[in-house]
């Protein structure tokens, strides 16, 4: 380290003007990477390749085509019942089999429903050329919707005042840019429809959400960067006192930030969901290594040394303790990669290459400037007091604080036991996106926002066909719906009752299972021959017909509770159900339901990988044991109690907050390194016993800590004002988290360092 100090020093001081041009040209060629980055809005890149949920999704879209849909939603006045607005239904119906990539257009103005007549069995649409309906038309099709089951609330609200029109699409694969044309063309019809007197139109379904997903990533990545400009820079200005510092200090971390885009960019790198995360938390932890170094330097000067001198001094100082906390930070970024969740591997090692840029820029570049530039003048640190006046209150009361803040900090933390881990993505979106008032209102008149599906397997071909199995498969349905939660179920029971019913006369006798093989084998011939051509039973039936498909529809809920409700699916099928194999159910709500879990086993590995390996490296910079298990509390504390007030005011954990364990273990180092390698200093080169070291400490570096906590938390606060909730929540408990451990670094690390060095 110290022939590194020398060369460097050397280097900065000696050729300032070749080092900033070669630096800056360097990390400017790396930043133009950025163009070549890309955005994906596919929700299931958050799933690795292995994951078994997500293969069982995919194994059920190849049986029964895939579940990406839009959902035009229909919000009539008054009533959907009227010439005008089933005419509005017909058109957005007919236009949706135009949109790009779409194989099905579902509404009240294609749903077949089957009638006798004589002895002829005809099928038809609810509703046909609307426009010129009489009243007694529409009360025909309201006593249609009423009496042909999967309509209400699928397709129909209970009060007749909303309607809905599902495409089903058949994306391409490898290709990102599909799913935005299609959601591009179906936000373009529905500008160009004129809702008149039925209220308005709005755009929901699988589809829309992962677009608006990726518009949230760009209104992250557009506005919140340009947020935390302007607050880490007000907060710098505020409190260095000192434009040229604040603005030098700028333009170093917004190179970071550039060129660790443009290293990912020349990769090619696809950003993910968690992408817009990125230059935030990398501008935030850049400001760290560099206002270090700047501090140091002023109070250098202000002490009446040289410009040279001062330079020195703060490279001397800091270049340990700086490689100390990139390494511990890059350390607690790259535990990420054990999560099980794609994007936040992503998150973590581009964090981590940033801390790295960070590192090199603020020890190579900004005191390369710092030569360059004319002496800086050293502000008035009116705060310098008051620190020094805290570290003799503290040494006088350390006791108390000792076992009063170790007493605190295990009573906050214990309640992060009563966080449960758990997803809400219907809440993923804030009021900013129109899509959220459609998850609104699809929850509350639709049946429900959630699906999952039920993959029910006879074991043979044409085993569909047979009466136990389609009598079981009536019950596993019955018990759903009498599931608290359940809007509806859909499957081919459903079909085949309506077909027995029509088959004899339309008697409502006789709306139930057909009694044999033959005959429910010869009314599904009969009713995918009366369909118009592209529609068919596959989206329920597989090729051989040895299974069939049951989607269950649910109202909000959180992802513990579908897994119960899955768990105990599996139970009854196992009970009561003989004929059909127990399979668990599937779609993209449980596929996430289970990642939030595996996402915990992961992160938990991670951390505890992570903790080893900074408790080393303090070790033996610190060169003691001792010290190096001291270093324990204050860098496990904040997080642990920053998650147990989460557990008192929020109450959950999701897969977003999963990960600041492993993000904050990193930066929360930072504060412990700095004033325990000062500490140190004090004990083994000034020869000073530990209070007068503690009070060194506090000196040399207390205000330095508290400058890069308040920019730290300020910049990871901006995060707050995200209109995507995930972002909004991991900021939020970040910079919770920083702000305690500066507390626990400040109160209760002291003390306990008091208290060993009376046991050397």
């Amino acid at each position: 380290m110290r022939a590194l100090l020398t060369s460097l020093t050397s280097l900065v001081l000696g050729r300032p003007l070749l080092l900033t041009l070669s630096v800056t040209a360097l990390a400017i060629l790396v930043a133009s990477g950025m163009a070549q980055l890309s955005v994906t809005t596919d929700l299931r890149v958050y799933f690795s390749d292995d994951n078994p949920q997500l293969a069982a999704l995919e194994e059920l879209e190849r049986k029964y085509r895939g579940n990406d849909s839009l959902f035009f939603v229909v919000q009539a006045d008054q009533s959907i019942y009227t010439p005008a607005c089933l005419q509005l239904v017909e058109r957005l119906t007919e236009s949706g089999w135009q949109l790009p990539y779409a194989f099905r257009s579902s509404s009240l103005a294609n749903h077949r429903f089957t009638r006798s007549m004589g002895d002829t069995l005809v099928t038809r649409a609810v509703i046909e050329a609307a426009g010129d309906y009489q009243p007694a038309d529409i009360a025909a099709v309201r006593d249609i919707v009423a009496n042909e089951p999967g309509l209400v609330p699928a397709l129909v609200s209970a009060d007749g005042r909303i309607s809905g029109v599902a495409v089903l699409l058949a994306l391409p694969d490898n290709d990102d840019k599909a799913i935005d044309r299609t959601v591009a063309a179906a936000r373009e019809l529905v500008a160009t429809i004129d809702a008149g007197d039925c209220g308005r139109i709005v755009l929901a379904g699988s589809a829309t959400n992962s677009v608006t997903l990726g518009e949230a990533i760009r209104a992250d990545l557009q506005s919140l960067v340009v947020l935390s400009y302007l607050a880490i820079a007000l907060t710098l200005l505020l409190l260095l006192r000192s434009l040229s510092a604040t603005l030098l200090i700028m333009f170093v971390i917004s190179l970071s930030v550039a060129a660790t885009m443009g290293v990912f960019g020349w990769l090619g790198f696809v950003l993910s969901p968690t992408a817009g995360f990125v230059p935030s938390v990398v501008l935030t932890i850049a400001v760290a290594d560099c206002v270090h170094v700047v501090s140091n330097y002023l109070i250098e000067l202000g002490r009446g040394r040289t410009r040279d001198a001062a330079i020195a001094e703060s490279l001397r100082i800091n270049l340990g303790p700086v490689t100390i906390t990139s390494l511990t930070t890059a350390i607690g970024m790259l535990s990420l990669n054990l999560s099980d969740s794609p994007p936040y591997r992503d998150l973590g090692n581009m964090v981590a290459v940033g801390v790295g840029v960070a590192f090199i820029l603020s020890l190579t570049l900004l005191p390369a400037v710092l030569r360059l530039l004319p002496p800086l003048r050293p502000p008035a640190y009116t705060l310098q007091l008051p620190i020094d006046a805290f570290a003799d209150w503290l040494i006088r009361r350390q006791k108390a604080l000792l076992y009063g803040g170790g007493a605190l900090v295990l009573i906050l933390a214990s309640f992060l036991f009563r966080n449960e881990l758990t997803e809400h993505w219907h809440d993923y979106f804030t009021e900013h996106f129109e899509i959220r008032s459609a998850i609104e209102v699809i929850d509350r008149n639709l049946g429900g926002i959630h699906r999952l599906y039920y993959d029910l397997e006879s074991g043979v071909a044409d085993g569909v066909t047979e009466p136990a199995y389609l009598q079981q498969l009536q019950e596993f349905s019955q018990w759903f719906e009498s599931q608290p939660g359940v809007g509806f179920t859909s499957g081919l029971h459903d079909t085949l009752r309506s077909l027995n019913r029509a088959f004899n006369d339309d008697d409502p006798a006789f709306f139930v299972l057909p009694d044999s093989r033959a005959a429910s084998a010869q009314f599904m011939l009969l009713y995918e021959l009366s369909l118009p051509v592209g529609e068919s039973l596959d989206n329920i039936v597989d090729q051989d017909r040895s299974a069939s498909r049951l989607t269950v529809s649910l109202h909000k809920t959180d992802s513990e509770s579908l897994l119960e409700l899955d768990r105990r699916a599996r139970q009854w099928l196992t009970q009561n159900a003989p004929a059909v194999a127990p399979r668990p159910g599937t779609g993209l709500d449980l596929v996430f339901a289970n990642i939030t879990h595996r996402n915990i086993r992961g992160l938990l590995t991670g951390t505890a990988v992570a903790l080893v390996a900074i408790s080393l490296l303090l070790t033996l910079a610190l060169r003691s044991i001792r010290l190096g298990l001291v270093s324990l509390l204050p860098n496990l504390a904040p997080a642990a109690v920053a998650y147990g007030l989460w557990g008192i005011f929020g109450g959950y954990i999701d897969l977003a907050l999963s990960v600041v364990v492993c993000m904050s273990l990193g930066i929360v180092v930072d504060d412990t390194v700095h004033f325990m390698s000062k500490y140190m200093r004090a004990r083994r080169e000034l020869g000073l016993d530990a209070a007068d070291g503690i009070r060194h400490a506090f000196h040399t570096v207390g205000l330095a800590l508290v400058i890069t906590s308040i920019v730290l938390v300020t910049g990871f606060a901006v995060l707050a004002f995200s209109y995507f909730n995930p972002t909004r929540e991991t900021g939020s408990l970040l910079a919770l988290t920083i702000a305690l451990a500066l507390v626990i670094d400040f109160l209760v690390l002291p003390p306990l360092l008091l208290a060993t060095a009376r046991h050397e």
